[in-house]
């Protein structure tokens, strides 16, 4: 399968946000002040303590909530319908509509969204993969935790995007891998951004 820069956009910001949901979900409800203000700082989230992030992740209309998180990853998974196969498609929907009806189910979409799409295409996984991967670090560098699992993923993403003929995220990667801070991932990031808005 050959795609087009815009549906590799859009799975690899649905990898992103099922990300995000997956990581927030070991964290909630959180117990901690210290712990839940880190992160709202970080993510310069309207939070002065515990109850009050746990209140903002739950109310649906704010940006940074579950609902809302769910809600971009429903969007990108209705534009690749022509992409993934029937099953798949089928599958995602109702495992995000689950998700969105009933909350106690939120903690476990994002893992069985993964294995559905690992069962798709290399590419479709590879691009899922790179979302996932950047998340993660995104999430690491603004809260100062250990990146060097990640950094070795990336590195073996980018070696195979070069196999595809994504080349020139090399060099933005590689000033990233030898000082991974927030400007060269800001760098990166807006780089492979940029790359989905051409032909590569």
């Amino acid at each position: 399968m050959i795609l087009l820069n815009s549906n590799a956009q859009h799975i690899f910001w649905l990898g992103r946000y099922l990300t995000r949901i997956q990581y927030l979900c070991s964290q909630f409800p959180f117990h901690n002040n210290q712990g839940a203000l880190q992160y709202a700082h970080a993510f310069c989230l309207p939070a002065f303590d515990a109850d009050s992030l746990n209140s903002l992740l739950l109310e649906t209309e704010q940006p940074a909530s579950f609902a809302q998180q769910f809600q971009h990853a429903k969007d990108n998974v209705q534009d690749l319908r022509g992409i993934f196969s029937a099953k798949a498609y089928a599958e995602l929907n109702q495992l995000i509509k689950n998700a969105i009806e009933n909350a106690a189910y939120i903690c476990d979409v994002a893992g069985e969204c993964e294995d559905i799409l690992e069962a798709e295409s290399e590419e479709i996984f590879l691009f899922f993969t790179l979302g996932q991967n950047i998340e993660q670090l995104d999430r690491q560098l603004r809260l100062k935790q250990d990146r060097s699992t990640t950094l070795k993923d990336i590195d073996k993403t980018v070696e195979l995007l070069n196999h595809i003929g994504w080349k020139g995220v090399d060099r933005a990667w590689q000033q990233l891998k030898l000082n991974p801070d927030s400007m060269n991932f800001y760098h990166f990031s807006d780089h492979i951004e940029n790359l989905f808005e051409v032909d590569v």
